[in-house]
């Protein structure tokens, strides 16, 4: 007689899984997305957001212009006046999936 195995199952976040395949497309936002969900709080400089991640200001600046774009990060202006400032978005279910992103991916380095 064969016994059946128990069935396991375990809700999938779809939400989720869409947002890692449509915004961690590349290490460099997998890095970025990383950052700012340890830190949702955080307004930062291209150059911090460089550093935290290891990488150049040149090499941050089109991925984190492009996650401000689609609505993941926000730009907002700076005391100094050449200097722009980006924070993860205002939008509960963005944040909400960002700060899941980094929980359970931690920090690559």
């Amino acid at each position: 007689m064969i016994q059946s195995l128990p069935v396991l199952t375990k809700e999938v976040d779809v939400d989720f899984l869409v947002f890692v395949e449509r915004y961690a497309t590349d290490l460099l936002k997998w890095d970025i997305l990383t950052f700012f969900g340890q830190n949702p709080n955080i307004k930062a400089p291209l150059s911090k957001i460089a550093q935290a991640v290891g990488r150049s200001v040149t090499s941050v600046r089109p991925e984190v212009g492009d996650l401000a774009l689609v609505g993941i990060l926000e730009q907002i202006p700076s005391l100094h006046r050449d200097e722009v400032l980006f924070q993860l978005t205002q939008s509960p279910q963005f944040r909400r999936l960002a700060i899941k992103f980094a929980e359970n991916q931690g920090f690559r380095s």
